[in-house]
């Protein structure tokens, strides 16, 4: 048997016969030969490989979107390279491009990509998803949350419980999320005819110690609101801790609401109400579109959004009297 024909049959050609192939397989497996990606790589001009670059690891919201990516890419044959970036566009930078350095077959992004992040992967030609922040400084397909459903649902519930004096915890600047967010907060109040009172949106990290330091902000306010709604979990739990440090309950004097009903909303000691974005789904579809572009490099950027869900819990009461 020739090394062309062995070769062929490692490459799954479709015109090696199956008897030819089976031959091939058996004896690479009692030879123990392990075929070199390396080669597999020069050969096709594929590595098989993907890389996820994720803001935060530590947050448990990105755990179950990595899920839903693993879930398609392992079954298609791909090795998911993940790349945190601890919320630091610097070192995002130089992830994507230690990344196309080895010569990735696509990239996911769930972070806030930089100014020359997009331009720079789309230049390589690789194609290219983004995962729950818009991209800025080029087009890509672009997979996320349909934030106004999400807002809404929060801010309808705390209408329908009395409430009018409600505040926002958003993001850092320049997140896509958290300026979405904060512009349907605003859009729901207008409509309303109310107007955001000074101090109620407070920028805060995705972190429990940034919902507590902007928790503390609002209770120094001569009118405190009645309820606040905090765009992520770990920004409410901070919230709550702030609350409790300060002698005051949740639901009876601060009503709270999260954004990304992780475990930790639903643990007894937390049972935080929550949107609820779908983050396996989150997860499966942005994987899917990347093979979706993979496939077909001259294929149209997509833009999917997702509804949203609404848990209710113990973290919200009518206004205090």
């Amino acid at each position: 048997m020739s090394e062309a024909t062995v070769s062929n049959a490692l490459a799954d050609k479709p015109y090696v016969s199956p008897e030819t192939r089976e031959l091939v397989l058996k004896a690479v497996a009692k030879l123990g030969y392990s075929q070199s990606p390396i080669a597999k790589a020069l050969r096709t001009g594929r590595t098989d490989t993907i890389g996820v670059v994720v803001s935060n690891l530590s947050n448990p919201f990105y755990a179950e979107v990595l899920l839903g990516i693993s879930q398609v890419l392992t079954p298609a044959g791909y090795q998911a390279i993940i790349c945190n970036t601890e919320s630091n566009l610097e070192l995002q930078t130089r992830h994507i491009n230690n990344l196309l350095q080895r010569s990735v077959d696509g990239i996911i992004l769930i972070s806030q990509p930089g100014a020359g992040d997009v331009a720079g992967i789309q230049s390589a030609n690789v194609p290219l998803v983004s995962l729950w922040r818009v991209p800025k400084g080029g087009e890509a397909t672009f997979v996320g949350l349909d934030e106004d459903l999400g807002m809404h649902a929060a801010l309808d519930h705390l209408w329908s419980l009395g409430h009018r004096s409600i505040a926002l915890l958003r993001g850092v600047a320049g997140a896509s999320t958290a300026e979405a967010r904060e512009h349907a907060f605003r859009e729901f109040l207008r409509k309303k005819k109310r107007t955001v009172p000074a101090g109620y949106i407070v920028h805060s990290p995705s972190s429990i110690e940034g919902g507590r330091a902007a928790a503390q902000r609002l209770l120094k306010l001569p009118q405190q609101p009645t309820a606040v709604i905090a765009t992520g979990d770990l920004v409410a739990l901070g919230a709550t801790v702030a609350l409790a440090e300060a002698g005051l309950d949740v639901p009876r004097y601060m009503s709270v609401v999260g954004y990304d009903d992780t475990f930790i909303a639903k643990l007894p000691q937390v049972d935080l109400t929550c949107v609820s974005p779908p983050r396996l789904e989150l997860g499966t579809q942005g994987a899917q579109a990347l093979l979706r572009k993979i496939a077909d490099p001259k294929r149209s950027m997509e833009r999917i959004l997702l509804r949203p869900g609404f848990s209710l819990r113990s973290t919200t009461a009518a206004p205090r009297g």
